[in-house]
């Protein structure tokens, strides 16, 4: 197999792609209490319109993909980023395309004029802990997200201020 591997942004118009191919790759990986298994295609549209996405392809086929939706920072001061949905297809796991949709995200997020960005660790998800952290993001219990679930115990939020070029 010959990968061609690409990211690119995601538009309102791939809300069905995005739900789908989300909802493939969570499965069986998250408990069935996860928000991802009641999401929309009209709702994941709906983030994108209001934040934006990335998709990561393998030539033209789609194998991961991740989103984000504005938010206030810290306190409410600022306009942040909340990360959310990263993820890849079991065959394209452990090759670092995680990362490289983050750090997608996180510039489309520095080029809305996001001062850094949040995200949230499932509870039963707490290998990717480590995994940010390597990444910059350091532990906040003051993070509130946009889609809370209540069927599930609180996740582990962190945060991830963006450096500013003065």
């Amino acid at each position: 197999m010959t990968e061609l591997i690409a990211i690119r942004r995601a538009s309102p118009a791939d809300g069905f792609l995005v739900e789908g191919l989300t909802r493939q790759i969570w499965t069986g990986r998250v408990s069935e209490e996860s928000t991802v298994f009641r999401e929309t295609p009209q709702s994941v549209a709906a983030q994108l319109e209001k934040g934006g996405g990335v998709i990561l392809l393998d030539g033209e086929t789609p194998v991961g993909s991740g989103r984000w939706v504005p938010v206030a920072g810290p306190a409410g001061q600022g306009l942040w980023m909340e990360v959310k949905r990263i993820g890849v297809l079991s065959a394209y796991r452990g090759r670092g395309y995680g990362e490289r949709i983050l750090f997608a995200l996180e510039e489309a997020g520095r080029e809305a004029g996001a001062l850094g960005a949040q995200l949230a660790v499932r509870h039963d998800q707490v290998r990717l802990v480590d995994f940010y952290a390597e990444l910059g993001y350091v532990l906040a219990d003051d993070v509130e997200l946009t889609t809370p679930n209540p069927r599930s115990p609180p996740p582990i939020g962190m945060r991830k201020e963006f450096r500013t070029n003065i």
